[in-house]
């Protein structure tokens, strides 16, 4: 009887979510489209410009890492929007709209990880002079390390890619009727058109524009809405009454979905993988023009983190407000919450021509960033972790030119993997959806291998083997666990949702009472269940606590089989620019000089202090000169 009523259910949801998708697919305007493509066409334009203006002196330093010339800024606006993606920009307003403002305190994550990856890891990166980030893991550990890690990244790379292509393709296809394969393949086309020219230099002023897109199509929605509701006081106020503003939640059960502590705390160690040990963020690090302007590029891109997270927090806000008593959800309109923000856009600018086109910009400027950081970072990790040292050993070199054709060859071929991969994303649905979940806790064995590696000098091999094997088993176990024992309704702060004031269809009621129906069957059988095991309540840890406890179990089995291999006896051969000495920052100056020298583990540490002061007073003696040529002149 159930399953008779769940296939009225199924056909029911396609008759209103297909009218509805028509309806709505007229207001998408010709102007829309138009300005949809200026964005496509003027990514395409900065990819021909590089290509033209750098085709005679272009190697693969110069494609693949800009020839370590960019200024702080642009590369901290690239930053920004590599880090984030379309993701965002649908995602956090539906995260506000489904659980609340909690996620606000993600902001303390971002800057905590962006000091610190600034103060301990880009210097040891930068001194090094990697071409990926890779490198480093051959140079402290062994090759076999960096060829591990490396295909965690590049395996966990291309499925997140795919997903970024297809999945905001897919919910603007539902409420716009925008051509979901046309989407999907114009993005990964673009995307490699405009790589493949202009290789990183391309990548990082594109991502500039769209920047600049994402943040005026948020805006446009703020303030339209805030128009609409008579002022933005109106649409805060709802969100008050709806328990959608929250802030001091201050619960330490670790199972609570977000607190102040799972979400400040977890988000640290989160950010951390991402920032510290990513090669698409890191290649942007050593592009720049020195270690200064590296550590700048780190701070300013939690700025422009900031803006954009905050805008669309709000827009989550405007989103709630607007709807707050006539939920699109429950009345079949949309069928996730991904769809709620273009549904919202085509309802708020239905007589504004080309504002729904400008919001599809900024959802696809997301996606590019995302996908053209994917595949440059792809390509460099491939040509410099594999192919180059392939060639060493049978002793074959190519010239310059050759790798960088190579290095374009191999940006086509990422993306056009990428598109695949989103083919296969729709063909798979939720078994994927899974398995890109645990995919996406590679965060933890990386963050542990890297950790280990730059602070501490008795690491070794072995040591960063087992760190790597037991961080991804524990976070894979606490995951899977999580999907057999889901967690408990009241730790996933899911708040309620209203259609008091809507005009509900004679469909849409039946439709809603066929879905009572059948939770009530689900309580039934919840009922009947047998009782959840007392580790249930362990694996309903909250998912930003992930990474740092599958980095907490990592780096301790990692020092343990350290010292079990007795990798401290062996610490005097690490090199010192491997390593950064963490009691010689700043913070510590009021400490002994003596118990800073023990902390430094045997590492010659002052050996290279005289490096870089005989390197600083050779450059001093140079600018000195030139200043004395410049007055004779």
């Amino acid at each position: 009887m159930f399953s008779v009523l769940k296939r009225l259910r199924t056909l029911f949801y396609v008759v209103i979510t297909t009218r509805m998708d028509t309806s709505f697919s007229r207001m998408f305007s010709a102007a829309d489209y138009a300005v949809f493509a200026v964005m496509l066409f003027l990514s395409t334009v900065i990819g021909f410009y590089y290509a033209f203006k750098d085709r005679k002196r272009q190697n693969t330093e110069d494609y693949l890492l800009a020839g370590r010339s960019m200024s702080p800024y642009p590369v901290a606006l690239s930053l920004c929007v590599s880090f984030l993606s379309a993701v965002t920009v649908l995602g956090t307003p539906a995260e506000v709209y489904a659980y609340g403002t909690m996620y606000t305190w993600s902001f303390v994550g971002y800057f905590t990880a962006a000091v610190i990856t600034a103060e301990i890891y880009i210097p040891v990166f930068y001194s090094a002079k990697l071409s990926s980030v890779y490198q480093y893991l051959e140079y402290r550990f062994h090759r076999g390390i960096r060829i591990l890690v490396t295909l965690i990244y590049m395996v966990q790379t291309v499925l997140y890619a795919g997903i970024v292509i297809y999945a905001p393709a897919l919910a603007l296809n539902a409420v716009t009727g925008l051509n979901l394969w046309a989407a999907a393949v114009s993005t990964g086309v673009i995307c490699i058109i405009y790589s493949t020219l202009g290789g990183l230099k391309a990548v990082i002023w594109t991502d500039v524009l769209q920047a600049v897109v994402i943040v005026v199509g948020l805006v446009a929605v703020i303030i339209k809405s805030s128009v609409n509701a008579g002022g933005i006081e109106n649409l805060w106020r709802n969100g008050e009454e709806g328990g959608r503003i929250e802030f001091l939640r201050f619960d330490t059960d670790p199972r609570i979905r977000h607190s102040v502590w799972t979400v400040g705390v977890g988000s640290i160690f989160l950010n951390m993988a991402l920032y510290a040990t990513n090669q698409a963020q890191v290649q942007r690090y050593l592009s720049c023009r020195s270690l200064k302007d590296a550590k700048k590029s780190v701070m300013f891109n939690f700025l422009g983190i900031f803006v954009i997270n905050l805008l669309a927090l709000l827009a989550g806000v405007a989103l709630y407000g607007y709807y707050h008593n006539c939920d699109p959800i429950t009345l079949g309109h949309v069928k996730r919450g991904d769809q709620l923000m273009p549904y919202f856009v085509l309802d708020l600018f239905r007589h504004n021509p080309g504002m729904p086109g400008l919001f599809v910009a900024s959802v696809y400027s997301g996606s590019l960033s995302t996908v053209s950081t994917a595949i440059t970072a792809m390509a460099s990790v491939t040509l410099q972790d594999f192919l180059k040292p392939i060639l060493s050993w049978k002793g074959q070199t190519f010239k310059e030119m050759t790798y960088t054709w190579i290095s374009k060859g191999l940006v086509v071929f990422y993306g056009l993997l990428c598109i695949l991969f989103a083919y296969l994303t729709s063909q798979l649905g939720g078994i994927l959806q899974a398995s890109i979940s645990v995919l996406g806790l590679a965060g933890a064995p990386l963050l542990t291998v890297f950790t280990l590696g730059v602070l501490f000098p008795c690491g070794n091999t072995w040591g960063a083997l087992a760190g790597v094997i037991s961080a991804s088993t524990a976070t894979v176990w606490v995951f899977v666990g999580r999907i057999i024992y889901p967690p408990e309704a009241e730790f996933n702060n899911r708040l309620s949702l209203s259609d008091s004031a809507c005009l509900v269809s004679e469909n849409t009621t039946l439709e809603l009472n066929i879905e009572l129906m059948e939770n009530s069957t689900q309580v039934m059988e919840n009922v009947t269940t047998a009782p959840r095991p007392p580790i249930a309540d362990f694996y309903s840890m909250s998912y930003f606590y992930l990474t740092a406890f599958g980095f907490l179990v990592g780096i301790t089995v990692a020092l343990i089989v350290s010292f079990m291999t007795c990798g401290h006896r062996n610490r005097k051969n690490v090199s010192a620019k491997l390593i950064h000495p963490i009691f010689d920052h700043a913070l510590f100056s009021c400490l002994p000089d003596r118990f800073r020298k023990l902390m430094w583990c045997g590492v010659a540490h002052d050996e290279k202090k005289k490096q870089n002061n005989n390197n600083n007073q050779r450059r001093d003696e140079e600018i000195v000169l030139n200043m004395r040529d410049t007055s004779l002149q």
